[in-house]
This record gives C-alpha cells, sequence and structure tokens, in this order.
C-alpha cells in the first residue's frame, strides 16, 4: 500500500465521521482542531484497524495526536507495495 492509498483511505473514514476534508491537514490535532472526544477516537481507531486490517495497541492509540502522526503510523506499520 503506497502512502497516496493511506491517505485517501484515512480521508474517507474521517469523512465518514463527519470531518469536512478542508481541515484534514498533517497538523490538525484530533481533538483541538477536529472536535473528536475520547469516545470518536475510540471509534476512529476501530474504523482505521478494520479498514487497514490492523492492530493498534491501545497505548499507541493515545500516542496519535495529529493526522500525520496516524498517517506515519500506518505507513511504518504498512507494507509498501
Amino acid at each position: 500500500m503506497t502512502l497516496s492509498q493511506i491517505n485517501n483511505r484515512l480521508q474517507e473514514i474521517l469523512a465518514s465521521i463527519g470531518i469536512s476534508l478542508t481541515a484534514l491537514t498533517d497538523q490538525a490535532s484530533f481533538a483541538r482542531d477536529l472536535g473528536l472526544d475520547s469516545l470518536d477516537i475510540t471509534d476512529l481507531m476501530l474504523q482505521v484497524e478494520t479498514s487497514f486490517n490492523i492492530r493498534i495497541p491501545d497505548e499507541d492509540w493515545w500516542k496519535l495526536q495529529t493526522v500525520g502522526q496516524l498517517k506515519n503510523y500506518l505507513a511504518d506499520e504498512m507494507i509498501f507495495d
């Protein structure tokens, strides 16, 4: 999977939970900038795990504070084709 594919899939997931694509910058904080609370973030991570077919350990979830951090985490975990 390429970085572009990761980005596109992540955008689809965030859009499905009501986040505007114009708000999605790598620096956007899930809580502060996108307005997600802890329940929203849990739902997001579960959707990411399902969509990317990976398991994100609970201790890593809360380290991922921004869209860019999540993208980088996924890129590190995914095998690029």
